[in-house]
């Protein structure tokens, strides 16, 4: 080995900062800049330290993760390093990077494993905009951005690219809003996130840069309860404005005063808050007053008007002016949105009447679907519901008002009439920020694209298998059966709190890692009686465990041997795993006491006042919990559940936004992600109105990356420097799979009627066919879709797309080409269910009729493949012999019933002209080079009407001469790659809007 890393890492750091900003050149050559020739740190020093060390032990190795990220990402087009002119965020650029820093391949390869490229970005809709803060950040002060930064690098421990990424996506809001030191323009705007993932980082970051800009006041709005608003006011003051703005309390108490929020906060005494330096105003910076404290929401105090004194420093300009804006402090509120507050703030702001025509205001929507949004008919009324009036009033208010909303569930939002000028319509932008790294979200608990044929026996590859225990409904309290079903389902549950607790202990015990929370969520009901009966029923569970006996070790013997041994091995991603379950006893023990340290396992979350005292336990900032959970509406929206680890969740809802936001169980899993599992109701497949709400996640989860794949499409400009698409243009296209689960409620969907939609090069599926006993429905579909099944007349083999491990094979099909207008006419003689016609497919329809009338589509090639398992050979009319499916994946209540699996979508896609994943000769033989071609994908399945619920999961006996009403015709189509321009999405649409600009507008062609 060479020269100790101790004596050189500080060179090391040294030199990355100089090049931080400078940009990469020879790191050597910088870090031995000061050092002797027999000190000379070489190539091997460096591959060695990084195979030695990580990012988050070491602060050099950080450093230089951190310098990495940043020049990925640098967007600067006059950036004199990189003369090459690489792209951000790609491969090019980090071997650009590489190359300059003179590093060999292997410490490359090392780097590449430790800090990878993130190819992350916002997703951004706008009007056009002032790129004021481009110009003014390269010469403006990042006082409170920069410290944010760095707290969360040194602090929280986050990677390089995560920083840049938030310093992107936050930068992406900051500049769509107006310059604080021009004339009044308020505006408007919706970002939207993921559920926990990481918003409240993002408007932190927003409102840093917002004070650093010249924002003097900001308003942040949380959700609805107390418990949200103390847990948003105690982030903003340990991470923004920390320790010296604090000691200004607005009460005028000191840290050592009892009533000061945080006299007694481990955190605060231990130094774990941002600290900003004790002369910092004193060198010309802005102080942060805070007009709200960690247990006091906005209160109108006497002295509340003062508190708003916004003085200049020259008076002879206005308060805006630079020379002014610059020097004065900003003050900071954060409100419940709920009226009283509310209303407190605006009679306080009134009487700055004029001057609040000078104030630059930033206001944050936090939870913005929540309250927010109207919910009155504005066809039967003008009045408007308390909060969204109390919005608008502020905004009325503040001339120079910004609305930022929040929101990981966006569709009331953009369903709000855009022709309102007085209501919360995010007008001016749309940001959509990308899915950040390490987070898990509904698509970690789902199989997505699985071929169905495949076994889910791996948790190496299935997600439902490694993460996903069924549980059942509710038990009825009359039925002794279903209660001692229900405790034997709790206590599987518990047991798993317990042995992934015991794996926590073990991995702080051998890596040092410390798991400050491990908590479990039981959440069944709203109603607090229930959450009383589900707490009792908790604790008579732990107590019948006897955790810590011979009898509980043996249990958790063969819940380890089954379920987390293989699934740890599988995915525990470098983290410590016992080689036998022995390791686990002292550990358990340990668990188990952690669990019961302050006597009750349990933790009750609601409104009742007998509990509210008891909330204090669940300060995830000052404590440590090991608890479980049991709640309903204060911990499913905004709340997070720190180190929530195992989830009871059987809470029917009948809104998409709803069951997203009851999803605690998203988030980061840091250190434990292969220790989750979610106990979630699956009704049996017999069961009076069933419930799958395992197959309800499935089913938003696409809808809600519908949404954010249209946002995707239009973002950017067109090339005369235009926006694609602003704001009011985008469609509120929503898709709804399941008939019972709407995207919000009724009351938030006055608008938005979509008139034509369609994708080119892509396969779509169109699933919603008529309901299984409409037996008239089917055999008219059979008879509209005849002249597909007997155009395909020839066989081909294609390549599969790869498969999850990476591998393909091959599938073999009938082909056949038919005609575009006859390709019209059978979709136009389709039937479908009713919940999808109207909604879904007529746009669709009028999207393959435009391309006829507009000379974009010629004709189709017909896909009819053959599958391996699960069919039999029937006689069908006018075709003859044939295969039909006999697995039946029509689960109702759902509408989906498709025939696609993963492994056709390559070879569909490469026929109709797009250039897909694989190669494939089959495939682009049939490409046309002098015809616009689509493709479409037909099956045959059985569908046989008098088919009981519980029949859905096995094989379906057809006859070989069955009647075509007990088939089900199966269709996926691709639009030809060139049907749109550029491959993007089109879609024309009919807004039910109150203006009078309300007829139909068109998506550009040209």
């Amino acid at each position: 080995m060479g020269i100790s890393f101790e004596s050189w890492t500080p060179d090391l750091t040294a030199a990355v900062a100089s090049l931080h900003e400078k940009g990469p050149a020879k790191l050597l050559k910088w870090v031995n800049i000061d050092r002797e020739d027999e000190d000379t740190v070489t190539m091997e020093d460096l591959r060695q330290l990084l195979e030695a060390r990580n990012q988050q032990g070491d602060p050099a190795v950080r450093r230089l993760s951190r310098a990495l990220a940043k020049w990925d990402f640098d967007a600067d087009e006059n950036r004199r390093w990189d003369a090459a002119g690489t792209p951000p965020q790609s491969i090019e650029r980090r071997q650009r990077v590489y190359q300059l820093l003179g590093l060999s391949a292997e410490v490359g390869s090392l780097l590449d494993r430790m800090a990878p490229v993130v190819p992350m970005r916002s997703a951004v809709i706008s009007t056009n905009w002032d790129p004021w803060y481009d110009k003014a950040r390269p010469t403006a002060s990042d006082f409170y951005w920069s410290h944010y930064e760095r707290y969360l690098v040194e602090e929280q421990g986050w990677p390089g690219p995560s920083v840049e990424v938030l310093d992107s996506n936050t930068t992406d809001v900051v500049r769509r809003l107006a310059d604080p030191t021009k004339e009044a323009q308020p505006s408007k705007g919706l970002v939207v996130g993921y559920v926990q993932s990481g918003k409240t980082a993002n408007f932190t970051g927003v409102i840093a840069k917002a004070i650093d800009a010249g924002y003097r006041l900001i308003i942040v709005m949380t959700g609805t309860i107390e418990l949200l608003r103390s847990q948003t006011q105690r982030r903003l003051d340990r991470e923004l404005v920390g320790v010296e703005n604090l000691g200004r309390d607005v009460a005028g108490t000191d840290e050592s005063d009892d009533e000061f929020d945080y006299a007694t906060d481990e955190e605060w005494l231990s130094g774990k808050f941002i600290s900003h330096g004790k002369d910092f105003q004193m060198l010309g910076y802005p102080g942060i007053d805070r007009l709200t404290t960690l247990h006091k929401d906005y209160q109108r105090l006497p002295q509340g008007r003062t508190s708003f004194k916004f003085d200049p420093l020259n008076p002879s300009k206005p308060f805006n002016d630079p020379d002014n804006l610059m020097q004065a402090n900003a003050k900071l509120v954060v409100v419940k949105k709920i009226k009283s507050s509310l209303e407190k703030l605006a009679k306080d702001l009134k009487p700055l009447k004029g001057k609040l025509n000078e104030i630059p205001t930033l206001i944050i929507d936090d939870e913005s679907d929540l309250a927010s949004v109207n919910t009155k008919n504005p066809k039967k009324t003008k009045a408007k519901t308390e909060i969204n009036r109390a919005i608008t009033d502020l905004l009325r208010i503040c001339p120079r008002g910004q609305l930022v909303m929040y929101t990981a569930t966006p569709f009331a939002n953009v369903f709000v009439d855009p022709d309102d000028e007085d209501d919360i319509f995010p007008k001016n932008f749309i940001v959509s920020l990308p899915r950040p790294p390490h987070y898990m979200g509904v698509r970690d608990f789902h199989d997505v694209g699985w071929n169905s044929e495949d076994d889910k026996s791996d948790p190496a590859l299935s997600n439902e298998r490694a993460y996903i225990r069924p549980v059942g409904p509710p038990p009825d309290p009359a039925d002794t059966a279903q209660l001692q079903q229900r405790e034997k389902e709790m206590r599987a549950a518990l047991d798993s709190f317990v042995l992934a607790g015991a794996v926590k202990v073990y991995r702080e015990n051998v890596s040092g890692r410390l798991y400050k929370h491990h908590t479990m969520l039981v959440h069944e009901a709203t109603d607090t009686q229930a959450h009383q009966d589900q707490a009792d029923l908790v604790r008579r569970c732990w107590r019948e465990g006897r955790y810590g006996e011979p009898q509980a070790l043996e249990r958790l013997r063969r819940l380890w041997d089954a379920d987390y041994a293989p699934v740890c091995a599988a995915r525990s991603d470098g983290h410590p795993v016992p080689e036998r379950f022995e390791e686990l006893h002292d550990p358990i023990g340990e668990a188990c006491r952690r669990i019961k340290e302050v006597g009750d396992p349990v933790l009750v979350v609601n409104s009742d006042s007998d509990v509210q005292a008891n909330q204090q336990a669940l300060d995830f900032d000052r404590n440590r919990v090991w608890r479980v959970l049991v709640g309903g509406a204060k911990i499913s929206r905004g709340f997070t559940v720190e180190g929530l680890t195992i989830s009871f969740y059987t809470r029917k809802a009948l809104q998409a936004d709803t069951l997203m936001q009851a999803g605690r169980w998203f988030g980061f899993r840091h250190g434990y992600r292969d220790l989750v599992r979610l106990f979630i109701r699956r009704d049996p497949a017999d069961a009076p109105n069933r419930v799958d709400l395992y197959e309800a996640f499935e089913a938003l989860m696409q809808d809600e990356e519908s949404f954010r794949e249209e946002l995707e499409q239009y973002d950017g400009w067109d090339e005369n420097g235009k926006p694609i698409l602003e704001p009011w243009q985008v469609p509120s296209i929503v898709t709804q799979h399941l008939p019972y689960l709407r995207p919000t409620s009724r009351t938030k969907m006055f608008n938005a009627v979509i008139h034509s939609r369609g994708d080119a090069g892509r396969l779509k599926d169109r699933y919603g066919l008529p309901v299984r006993d409409d037996r008239r429905a089917k055999k008219s579909n059979y008879r509209a879709v005849l002249p597909l099944l007997a155009a395909a007349t020839g066989t081909q083999t294609f390549l599969s797309t790869p498969s999850k491990s990476g591998s393909y094979s091959s599938f073999e099909a009938r082909i056949g080409v038919v005609s575009a207008g006859e390709f019209i006419s059978i979709l136009k003689g389709l039937e479908w269910h009713p919940n999808y016609k109207e909604k879904v497919f007529a746009p669709v329809l009028r999207f393959y009729e435009g391309m006829i009338d507009t000379g974009r589509l010629d004709d189709v090639v017909v896909v009819w493949p053959k599958v391996s398992q699960m069919t039999q050979t029937i006689e069908l009319p006018g075709v003859g012999v044939a295969q039909a499916i006999t697995r039946s994946r029509r689960a109702l209540p759902r509408l989906d019933f498709v025939g696609s699996d993963p492994k056709h979508r390559n070879a569909l896609e490469r026929i109709s002209g797009a250039d897909a994943l694989l190669e494939d000769p089959a495939a682009d033989a049939l490409r046309s080079p002098t015809k616009r071609r689509g493709a479409v994908l037909v099956s045959i399945a059985a569908d046989i009407a008098s088919l009981a619920a519980s029949d859905t999961c096995r094989a379906i006996d057809l006859s070989s001469n069955p009647d075509v009403s007990d088939l089900a015709i199966l269709l996926s189509t691709v639009a030809p790659a060139t049907a749109t321009p550029g491959g993007r999405s089109v879609i024309s649409w009919e807004p039910a809007r109150s203006g009078s600009s309300g007829s139909p507008v068109v998506d550009r062609q040209d």
